[in-house]
């Protein structure tokens, strides 16, 4: 586990304990997911992860958000980012009109047709932040709780899809 600027870092393996060591102070009922287009495996090749995080909270502020939007970001290399800004008791800005209750996970990749293929180690890192996340805040598992961004229209906010 590293923490660097407005970032941790951890593997794998430190998340779950981790996580179980954190007080929440709101509720948290559903679990975001997102993909980002860009930055992508082909822009991160070799990229410091802390100085893809700051990157992507730049770009956040530069659009005049009060941090960068997600709670969590995966790396193509499993490891997991954690804002320090938009920690756990803060409500993310992923999804207008499902924000409040959830917390919201940016997956690093553009999994468009022809875009990147996901990392093994990255599937893995997805399932095991998923599980942990609704293990900890007894989270169903179906797509009322665990939802995906494009499921809603980005005007009006309203679920659209499933």
């Amino acid at each position: 586990m590293i923490q660097k600027g407005n970032f941790l870092l951890l593997d794998i393996e430190e998340f779950r304990p981790w996580l179980q060591k954190q007080k929440i102070t709101r509720d948290i009922n559903k679990l975001q997911v997102h993909h980002t287009y860009l930055p992508n495996y082909t822009t991160r090749k070799n990229q410091d992860p802390f100085k893809c995080l700051e990157g992507m909270r730049n770009s956040h502020l530069n659009q005049g958000w009060n941090d960068i939007g997600q709670n969590f970001t995966l790396f193509e290399t499993g490891q997991i980012g954690y804002s320090l800004g938009r920690n756990l008791n803060v409500t993310p800005a992923g999804i207008k009109g499902a924000n409040t209750g959830a917390l919201c996970i940016e997956i690093i990749g553009n999994f468009d047709v022809g875009g990147d293929s996901m990392t093994d180690i990255q599937k893995r890192a997805i399932v095991h932040i998923y599980a942990c996340l609704c293990e900890k805040f007894n989270i169903p598992v179906d797509t009322n709780h665990i939802v995906y961004h494009h499921w809603y229209n980005l005007e009006t906010g309203k679920r659209e899809k499933y």
